[in-house]
Order: structure tokens, then sequence, then C-alpha cells
């Protein structure tokens, strides 16, 4: 048996109430035991034990204040009526005793017959089987717990193949999704490496070292090409995270190398990420379409692959050299 559950039953075997309300006091959340060991104590062998202190009078004054902190606060629960009746006659004497006699007197704990009568209008018919020997009714207690959840997309074939979605969130899926829409004429691909549609070390040499390194590694979001997959402009999925002073400086070094490429860079963000679908962005699109219809290229320039010609005599040259060999 554990040493905490074992010193508890010690104290209540001993009739040291004192002692076992400082061991219980001292007992922190997480601590290892099983919580249905400490339920059988304090449910079972504590209100016995309590029952024939306040009937012999034996608890000291310190006892009873302490006693009626734990239960006020909600750490110890005591569903006995008659326990709680026994420490509200006991209170004021012991609350003078403890805190002095110009003390104000503390608020008596609830019994569960006055929080029946304190709700008006309701008056419940007593059942046969809920009736003690005497005639009172068992004190009850009902508890109900209440969750709050909202609704949010949720894709479970990610959780049950070892295959990871190219979309980094379900953010970027939706807003993957309403780019497409918004522009039925061009191609959409998201988290491109800038390096695949950038010819960074043409024009990074003139950057510093930082830009140097942060091209090897950054990305866009979703990036919007042609047909013939030339890159039109590139998309960037703000939040809060965005607004660091860290994440701040890198945003700043992407749109400074979207810049020299000469591909304009736009930014969207979403009033609840969390929630967010593709309808929602595409109203944002939309909203914005007076700067995005500028994006939509006038004349698609189609990409043509020639032959190249090769000199005869090299050919010949070659062909005789291998026949040497």
């Amino acid at each position: 048996m554990n040493a905490i559950i074992e010193n508890l039953r010690t104290c209540l075997e001993e009739r040291d109430i004192s002692g076992f309300l400082e061991a219980y006091e001292g007992i922190v959340s997480g601590a290892d035991f099983r919580t249905g060991q400490l339920t059988g104590i304090t449910q079972r062998i504590f209100p016995t034990v309590l029952r024939d202190m306040l009937a012999s009078r034996a608890l000291l004054a310190a006892d009873v204040v302490r006693l009626w902190r734990l239960v006020r606060c909600g750490r110890l629960l005591v569903v006995d009526n008659d326990l709680l009746v026994g420490i509200n006659a006991l209170l004021d004497v012991a609350w003078r005793e403890v805190e002095g006699p110009d003390a104000p007197l503390p608020t008596k704990l609830v019994t569960y017959r006055e929080a029946a009568e304190s709700i008006p209008g309701r008056r419940s018919a007593r059942p046969a089987a809920a009736a003690t020997s005497d005639g009172d009714v068992v004190p009850m207690r009902r508890i109900v717990m209440a969750s709050a959840f909202t609704l949010g997309p949720v894709h479970l074939s990610d959780l049950m193949t070892f295959r990871k979605c190219v979309c980094a969130s379900s953010q970027e899926r939706e807003f993957l999704q309403a780019v497409r829409q918004f522009f039925p004429s061009l191609r959409a691909y998201p988290n491109v490496p800038l390096r695949n549609f950038m010819d960074v070390d043409s024009f990074v040499l003139r950057l510093s070292e930082r830009h140097r390194r942060y091209s090897r590694a950054a990305q866009v979001d979703v990036l919007l090409c042609t047909e013939d997959e030339d890159p039109v402009a590139g998309f960037e999925l703000d939040s809060v995270l965005h607004d660091d002073d860290e994440v701040r400086e890198r945003d700043q070094l992407k749109d400074e190398l979207f810049s020299l490429a000469a591909i304009p860079l736009l930014r969207i963000r979403a009033d609840d990420t969390a929630n967010v679908r593709a309808e929602d962005f595409y109203d944002l699109l939309v909203a914005d379409s007076e700067t995005l219809d500028r994006l939509r290229p006038r004349r698609l320039r189609p990409r043509r692959t020639h032959d190249m010609l090769v000199p005869a005599e090299v050919q010949v040259r070659r062909s005789a050299a291998k026949a040497h060999c």
C-alpha cells in the first residue's frame, strides 16, 4: 500500500483527526497513489470516525476550523447531512477560540436539506425506497459535467497512414481550394521552395549572408503559375504567430527576395484560423479582386521547345574516334 494512504489510515485508526487533516492538506495533485484508495478512506472510514468524535465532543477547536475550511473550499467531500450539522454546531465556539472573540463568525456549511429548500416552488415526491427508518430523506447530490466543443474540419485520412499531405494544415488546404476556384485558368501549388521558381544564385550575391541562408530553406505557402509552369504570384497565410518580431523579420526577408525576382507576394489573414473554410477564403479574395485581377496574365505565353542542330563533322569525328578505339 502507498505510504500516503497508509499514513491516513493509521491516523484514523488511532482517532487522530489532527494528524489526518494535516496529512490530507499536504496531499498535492498528481501524487503517487490510486484515487480509489483515497476515496475509500475519505468516504468510508473517515465519516465513521468523525461521527464518533462529534458525538463525544472530542474534536479540538483547531480541527473544527480546519475541517470547515477543507469542506468549504471543496477539497474534502462530506455527503452525510448529520456530519455537516455537527460541524456547524461546533463552528462558532471553535472559531472564537482560534481566531479570537472579536473575529466575525464564518458562514455555516450548507446542508443538503437547506439547499433543497432554497429552491422556491420545487417539491419532489419522496420515493419509498429513498426514506430511512427515521423518515428522513437520504441526501443525494447530482453532479453535471459539461464540455464545450467547436466545429472544425477534421481529416481522419491523415491519421490512418504514414503518408503526409502536401498541405501543412487544414487552413492551407482550404485556402488552396479557394485560390484554384478564383483562378481557374491558372495552376496553384502548395509549399513550393523558393529555389524551385527563383534563380536565387543569380541575385542573392547582392544580398547579405542572412538572405543567402534564408533562401536555402524558405518556401511559399501557395504558388500561382501559368499552364507552362511560369510563376505568376505567391500567397502567404498569416496568423497571430506572424506578429512575433522574429517571424516578422523572416517575412521581411521573403518579401525582399520576391521583390528581386519581380514576383508579387500577397499575404492573407483569416479572422478565425481554426474554423476557416474555403468559402471564407474565397470571400476574402473577392473583396480584394481589384488587386488580384491584375495578376491574371492578359496573354498566355506558350513555352515552345526546339531541336538543336548539331554540326555533322562533330558527329563524324566522334564516330571515327570510337572506331579507332
